[in-house]
């Protein structure tokens, strides 16, 4: 619809309604909670709140409540679960797997269409040609970010309970990964189905194993192949011209970031030269950035993003909890009986690191429901380890 012209913000209409059920779920369990996540919006919302009284376009306010309740999604969801799995833990534990599997085969379906040629391609390149598809989601780096955390689960998983089946999963799942074409996408692909075998030794982790022997050779082959054929797959891909592109204006790191140290760099320089103590900390929305740079409002590097639009406050309620999520993982892992998080621990460090590299992960709305289901695993992962 979007490509079409018409824009029925389709996602807002379901999605907004669905974030207000969960905090009335909250409310519901622990009226405590729901207070925190009324003051935890509300600190989001007082910066842009400042801007649309100084008389800012009200579209400006929409986009950046947008950005606060998509923000809000995984946390509110992961505290919902985390009430829901004191009381009724094996009914949480049910309901999040059920969760995870029909984000994946949607998922799949999706990208079934793509490969189909029907929906929206990853990129438009010169000539009116294309690389990669999206199938119909709409953000390409969304959808890189989904595919992690959707394919984490699953990959994991097959292997303590289809282990035979592993192999051919890991072969779709690079596949996939080729499929959307975003650097993201492809290297999060390979990374996944390497690193989840390895985070499921848990307590032999840091030990030197018949597995991680096995597993290396194929990482250094894998690795001397792509780098020996990078040219010829990339002009599969339709990406080459568009990489030397890359490479000769912008350098290795312009390459890695596609631009984005650029924009990062013009919007800190407004956050540190420009903007009063107390909208360092509250943030000013993107009309407070469209003051100073009236052609692009984001960075798409999650940290920039919202250190502006939210403030410092806002930065460090991201911070608090996605560090907090990927410690508990860390923690957990390495202990014989944990369930689910290691590849609650192996998808948070990746999407971690892509947060920050391509953005689009702590203010999605395609990914925000789904990772608070992922991350809520580790409230049940103390079950006993189901055997194949």
């Amino acid at each position: 619809m979007l490509q079409l012209g018409i824009d029925l913000k389709i996602s807002l209409l379901y999605k907004l309604p669905l974030t207000l059920l969960i905090f009335a779920l909250v409310f519901n369990l622990n009226p405590k909670y729901f207070l925190a996540l009324c003051c935890t919006l509300a600190l989001l919302l007082l910066g842009p709140l400042i801007q649309l009284a100084s008389k800012a376009d009200v579209s400006f306010f929409i986009a950046d409540f947008s950005n606060a309740y998509k923000m809000l999604m995984p946390i509110s969801i992961f505290i919902y679960f985390g009430l829901l799995a004191m009381k009724w833990k094996e009914f949480t534990t049910i309901w999040l797997e059920r969760i995870l599997f029909s984000n994946f085969i949607i998922l799949c379906l999706n990208l079934f269409l793509g490969a189909a040629g029907l929906g929206r391609a990853s990129y438009t390149l010169r000539d009116g040609e294309t690389a990669g598809s999206n199938g119909f989601i709409y953000a390409a780096n969304e959808l890189g970010a989904t595919l992690v955390i959707l394919f984490s689960f699953t990959l994991h998983w097959c292997w303590n309970h289809r282990p035979r089946l592993y192999f051919i999963l890991s072969i779709f799942t690079v596949l996939c990964g080729l499929l959307v074409a975003t650097k993201t996408a492809m290297l999060a692909a390979i990374m996944l189905i390497f690193l989840i075998p390895l985070a499921n030794e848990r307590e032999r982790f840091f030990s030197l194993t018949k597995l991680k022997a096995i597993i290396f050779v194929p990482i250094v082959v894998v690795i001397s192949v792509i780098a020996y054929l990078i040219k010829d797959l990339l002009e599969a891909l339709g990406l080459y011209e568009r990489f030397l592109w890359v490479l000769t204006q912008n350098g290795v790191l312009g390459l890695i970031w596609s631009g984005r140290d650029a924009y990062s760099q013009d919007l800190l320089t407004v956050y540190i030269d420009y903007l009063n103590f107390w909208q360092q900390l509250t943030g000013v929305g993107t009309a407070g950035v469209a003051q100073y740079l009236p052609v692009k409002y984001s960075a798409e590097v999650d940290a920039v993003d919202t250190i502006l639009f939210f403030g410092f406050s806002g930065l460090l309620i991201c911070l608090t909890f996605y560090l907090f999520t990927f410690f508990k993982a860390m923690k957990q892992f390495t202990d014989r009986d944990s369930n689910y998080s290691p590849c609650v621990f192996i998808g948070s460090l990746i999407l971690l690191f892509l947060a920050q590299l391509s953005g689009h992960v702590w203010m999605s709305g395609t990914l925000g429901i789904a990772f608070g289901g992922f991350l809520s695993l580790l409230w049940v992962d103390k079950n006993p380890r189901r055997q194949a």
